[in-house]
């Protein structure tokens, strides 16, 4: 490639008939001035693209921490949710136990209230069959009762006649002899 400086110092013989001294020397000067130009926006462009490579590889670097900060981030929350599931895994389970317990101790205690109440519920049958036993013996006692009256009723002489007749003539006397049969 062709350099400014190339171009000042290239010098050409002098040939007789040839082109005009003055007119190579300016287009010389121009094509100095453009190629000093090309070289100046050339260091200017690479200069750029030094600085746009710099952030590349800058960003480059960012985009791995990033990687390395998501993925160090993805861990932590796979760690933190599996942290969790296994909290709620023992919460659970302990709570089922417990529920389990409070069931046992609930049936447990429904069989115990049961059993007792059986037992109470025995004891009044005999009781009932206890009380219906005295009612039955105490009808029984006054149905005898009513008939021996009814007995010694009927075996009183509708009339009393004489005075000196063995059988009893007021209510204390009929009374007594109830009372001693």
């Amino acid at each position: 490639m062709i350099t400014s400086k190339d171009v000042r110092n290239k010098r050409f013989e002098k040939a007789a008939f040839g082109y005009k001294q003055e007119e190579i020397d300016e287009f010389l000067s121009q094509l100095e001035a453009e190629l000093d130009e090309m070289e100046r926006e050339r260091a200017e462009a690479n200069n750029k693209i030094q600085i746009l490579a710099d952030k590349v590889r800058e960003y480059m670097k960012d985009e791995d921490a990033l990687k390395d900060a998501l993925l160090g981030a993805q861990k932590q929350g796979h760690q933190v949710i599996n942290e969790a599931n296994e909290k709620a895994e023992q919460i659970i389970a302990e709570a089922q136990a417990k529920a389990e317990a409070l069931e046992d101790e609930a049936v447990r205690q429904h069989a115990e209230t049961m059993e007792r109440n059986r037992e109470e519920i025995a004891r009044e049958k005999e009781a009932l069959i206890e009380a219906q036993q005295q009612v039955a013996d105490f009808k029984k006692s006054l149905f005898d009762m009513y008939k021996s009256h009814l007995e010694l009723i009927s075996s009183m002489p509708e009339s009393f006649d004489d005075q000196g007749s063995s059988e009893p003539e007021t209510a204390e006397e009929i009374a007594a002899a109830i009372a001693s049969e």
